[in-house]
């Protein structure tokens, strides 16, 4: 059995580097990038646990069909 929190940890240290790449390469100031890192990060962070919620929810719905 895998561990929830060591899995919800790497994904957001994961995300984390993945939002901190795209915040440097879409931003020429490097000042500016920064600043608008914790936003992006918060705006990712939020829509993958809608998308994660969505999905939860199909699959209980669909399966509790057959």
């Amino acid at each position: 059995r895998r561990d929830v929190g060591a899995l919800v940890a790497r994904f957001l240290g994961v995300a984390a580097a993945g939002v901190a790449g795209a915040c440097m390469f879409t931003e020429a100031d490097d000042a500016r990038a920064l600043r608008l890192f914790p936003r992006r990060y918060a705006s990712f962070i939020v829509v993958s646990a809608l998308i994660t919620g969505a999905m939860i929810v199909l699959e209980h719905t669909l399966a509790s069909i057959g």
